[in-house]
């Protein structure tokens, strides 16, 4: 489990926002425009989305240890190449070692070991795995700016390299034992999973299961960086302070903190597949709430609702992708979901951008939003197995002839 948290923490190195920390250095060092360098990171992050379902799938193959050499490997490459590289165009290149090995592989090999390697207790096992991410947006960026003005932003980029190397190669050698590497995917927890035996990544697209989830993955953090992105722009249009917004993004850690840990538990309990349809709702309020609401403290909802629905979903959907596909073809599995998001994460603020571009102002992004989210959650509604639809409408007609006999 400290493996799975460990993974979460390091791939904070690849994600937006770490790597923002980076960006007036490089604009000043390479003379470029905030355009240019967005269209880099851009193409950078599709290009990563298209290549993790090649690499993802060879956890399900490949020994853990070694798969996780091999994302460290291409990762610290990476660093290095951004810290020692004089070119413009090789920032591209840069950008998308540690898109793919940081944001991609490390948050791939750490939830899906998680579901491969527990049985009892895979949900809260998936929770506390998962509580790296947050841990990471607490403590590194304070960290890392400290080195950064103490050593300057490339000599930075070294030490990242040699924290993450230090780090892996310590716990792979010394703490990581084989046995803690056997597969559980056999027992009680794969019963409802409608696949057993190892599936190819062209026969998972095919299954119903697949875009059945695939909706949500997208949507979650195609919304959340968009609106993480243009979060400035979005306290300018809604008249709040940046010390509002500040305060804001702490109640959003919290709250996502909190909801991964409440998520875990009730997912061993139950199952996935009963919260599916309605992790959704409080990221739906939240939207209808910044929208409607112009005062500086709907900040604090909106933000805590966000943090809600992102933190209980994130356990949500790995578990519900196990009870789905069982742990035997997670790697594949979890490859596919994380191109998507990855994928989302970069068409995001794209999409965002060019509503503001031709006019449109927030309140027209809102009322997308609202509608695009209402139409996944409802979508949602098509996990609840057909005998409980059966016994609703049982129940809903029961209650009609009832009402009959009263008139």
């Amino acid at each position: 489990m400290i493996f799975g948290v460990m993974m979460t923490f390091l791939s904070s190195y690849g994600q937006t926002f770490l790597l923002g920390l980076y960006i007036p250095f490089l604009l000043e060092d390479f003379s470029l425009s905030n355009a240019e360098i967005s269209v880099f990171y851009m193409i950078a992050t599709i290009a990563s989305a298209a290549v993790i379902p090649y690499l993802g799938k060879y956890i399900d193959t490949v020994p853990i240890k070694r798969y996780t050499l091999f994302a460290m490997g291409l990762f610290i490459l990476a660093l290095l190449l951004m810290s020692i590289n004089p070119y413009w165009f090789l920032l591209p290149l840069a950008f998308f070692g540690l898109r793919l090995a940081g944001q991609g592989l490390f948050s791939h090999i750490s939830i899906t070991s998680m579901s491969k390697y527990f049985l009892e207790g895979r949900g809260k096992a998936i929770s506390l795995a998962s509580l790296g991410h947050p841990l990471g947006q607490a403590v590194l960026p304070l960290i890392i700016l400290g080195i950064i003005q103490t050593y300057g932003w490339r000599n930075s980029l070294i030490i990242n390299a040699a924290i993450v190397f230090v780090l892996l190669i310590g716990y792979l050698s010394f703490v990581l034992r084989k046995q803690d590497l056997k597969v559980k995917d056999k027992g009680e927890a794969e019963k409802n999973s409608d696949h057993d035996e190892l599936m190819s990544q062209k026969e998972i697209l095919g299954t119903r299961n697949f875009w059945l989830l695939a909706p949500n993955m997208f949507i979650l953090s195609f919304t959340v960086t968009g609106l993480f992105f243009y979060q400035f722009s979005l306290a300018e249009f809604k008249g709040w302070s940046a010390e509002w917004m500040a305060l804001g993004l702490s109640f959003y850690a919290v709250a996502g903190s909190l909801f991964i840990l409440f998520a875990g538990p009730l997912i061993d309990k139950y199952s996935a597949k009963l919260f599916f349809p309605y992790y959704l709702i409080p990221f739906l309020l939240a939207i209808i709430i910044v929208w409607i609401v112009d005062a500086s403290w709907a900040v604090i909802p909106y933000m805590i609702l966000m943090g809600a629905s992102s933190g209980f979903g994130g356990a949500l959907k790995s578990a519900l992708q196990v009870e789905f596909f069982g742990a035997r073809s997670i790697g594949s599995v979890r490859s596919l979901f994380t191109s998507i998001m990855v994928l989302s994460s970069a068409v995001g603020p794209a999409v965002f951008g060019l509503f503001l571009d031709i006019g449109s102002d927030f309140d027209g992004i809102f009322v997308f939003l609202i509608v695009i989210l209402g139409i996944v959650i409802l979508l949602s509604y098509r996990v609840i197995p057909k005998h409980t639809l059966a016994r609703l409408k049982y129940l809903l007609k029961r209650r009609g002839k009832r009402f009959d006999s009263f008139k």
